[in-house]
């Protein structure tokens, strides 16, 4: 059984599931105070889901964490209006070069040992006194090249949170050097590779270390299609990870989205959800991929990293 916002779900009827996108966002920072209605962003982003819900999308993964953005009574809401999964995570962001910016006042000056304990009682009891709970754990780290002692911490308190709830970890990172060294932690940690996904694993286009680290058992997840004008790499990729039987490695997605607060929200600044699903397969279909292998991306690789079992 999978967590999703309205309740668990059976793993078998997540459907197509888009791994990593984002209903809203608070650029503000942990720390800031934004007036705005559930009404008002659940109205805003509406059409852009319900268009991906017809595009045949079932599930939908929201990466936004507390203290970056995350509002349940948001996911819940639009979860009720669109009949797609939504799904939310436990966790913290510290992607970027901000210095911890998004990292709430609970989590700082924690030891590994009492995150681990605030993240496993939400996962047992609830977010945000809610009887919500996470299908995942959501991190970020390393943006800068080098993943900061605070970054250690988290990310060592996600293994270990991991290791007791069963729940996979996205960790956002862009720099393909901060990847290898985060493997490299969670193996000291002893947490098994298939638990951990490497998000943005397509922005460095570093096919070298996508290639080592496929082989070595996590995920890479390819989530740029929302942002890149074309896609002429991630066919190639794709046709790489093909060729040495690792397409069972590969997640993906678009980080797609987002209602800003505070912000201006319109057509201009909103990336549309379904672009994956109007123009990505279509032209890698065009372009010798199977039907068979999206239907193993979007349906059976999403089952089996987010099934905890």
């Amino acid at each position: 059984m999978i967590n999703s916002v309205l309740g668990e779900i059976h793993s078998n009827n997540l459907g197509m599931t888009l791994m990593h996108e984002h209903i809203t966002w608070d650029r503000s920072g942990a720390e800031s105070i934004n007036n705005y209605s559930v009404e008002e962003v659940v109205n805003t982003m509406l059409p852009y889901l319900l268009d991906l819900k017809k595009s045949g999308c079932d599930t939908f993964v929201d990466a936004t964490t507390f203290g970056s953005g995350r509002d349940i009574k948001i996911l819940i809401e639009c979860s009720k209006r669109t009949g797609l999964n939504i799904l939310t995570n436990i966790g913290a962001w510290d992607g970027s070069n901000v210095e911890q910016k998004f990292i709430p006042a609970m989590l700082k000056g924690k030891n590994i040992e009492e995150i681990v304990d605030i993240w496993t009682a939400e996962f047992l009891n609830g977010i945000d006194g809610t009887n919500v709970k996470p299908a995942y754990i959501k991190i970020a780290l390393g943006d800068t090249g080098v993943i900061t002692e605070f970054q250690e911490k988290i990310l060592r308190a996600a293994a270990r949170t991991s290791i007791k709830t069963k729940l996979p970890i996205q960790c956002h990172t862009i720099p393909a050097n901060s990847a290898v060294k985060a493997v490299e932690i969670i193996e000291e940690e002893k947490l098994p590779l298939n638990k951990f996904i490497w998000v943005h694993g397509d922005v460095e286009q570093n096919s070298e270390i996508i290639m080592k680290l496929a082989k070595k058992g996590i995920w890479v997840e390819f989530d740029y299609l929302g942002r890149c004008k074309e896609f002429n790499w991630h066919l190639e990729a794709l046709k790489n990870l093909i060729e040495n039987d690792l397409i069972d490695r590969l997640l993906l997605s678009q980080d797609a989205g987002t209602f800003y607060f505070g912000e201006k929200n319109d057509k201009e600044s909103i990336l549309v959800y379904d672009r994956i699903f109007k123009e990505f397969i279509p032209y890698c279909e065009h372009n010798g991929i199977s039907h068979e292998i999206f239907h193993k991306l979007l349906t059976e690789n999403p089952i089996k990293v987010l099934n905890a079992d």
